[in-house]
């Protein structure tokens, strides 16, 4: 009876896992490091005040203080949604006041990101922050009203060209050689 609904949980954990990863580790276009190697062997732990899962529809939504902690990344937001039509997911939107996740990458800086709506559209594997954005690493800091980042080609495009004047793009980077 429960088989169908746990396997679609498993799949949807995964997956929402997967764009979890794609914010924390690739949008952090300002330092070649990585995540920490063993976090993507942690369990993920997702907490909410509810979830819905809707397998005719290819719906899971998560809502109300939604927490997903998998090693030392960390993602926090108002809600999750989640499209996989045929358990093939399509896009995965986050929303929040902010959304908010960091992660400790192998050389130990602290990778961090924030936006009022986040979304990973899967097939054209681009991530789209919206709203306040802003990725950090230690201080190195980048933000504007509209990030997108391709993780196909590792294109990154700031600043919204519906609403010119609104909002900057800023970016702020410390030297990491330093001459003797």
């Amino acid at each position: 009876m429960y088989k169908p609904y746990l396997s679609l949980v498993n799949k949807l954990n995964n997956s929402t896992w997967f764009f979890i990863a794609f914010i924390a580790i690739s949008i952090i276009i300002t330092s070649p490091t990585h995540a920490l190697k063993d976090d993507i062997e942690k369990p993920v732990h997702i907490n909410a005040d509810s979830v819905l899962f809707n397998k005719a529809k290819g719906l899971a939504v998560y809502e109300g203080n939604v927490t997903i902690v998998q090693g030392t990344l960390d993602i926090r937001a108002a809600r999750i949604e989640i499209n996989a039509l045929n358990n093939e997911i399509s896009k995965i939107t986050a929303n929040g006041t902010p959304v908010s996740f960091q992660q400790k990458m192998d050389d130990g800086k602290l990778a961090q990101g924030k936006a009022n709506r986040v979304i990973y559209q899967v097939k054209e594997k681009r991530i789209v922050l919206d709203g306040n954005a802003s990725i950090s690493q230690n201080n190195d800091k980048f933000t504007s009203n509209h990030i997108e980042y391709s993780t196909r080609n590792g294109e990154l495009k700031a600043g919204d060209k519906k609403a010119p004047g609104k909002g900057r793009v800023k970016a702020i980077f410390y030297p990491t050689n330093k001459t003797k």
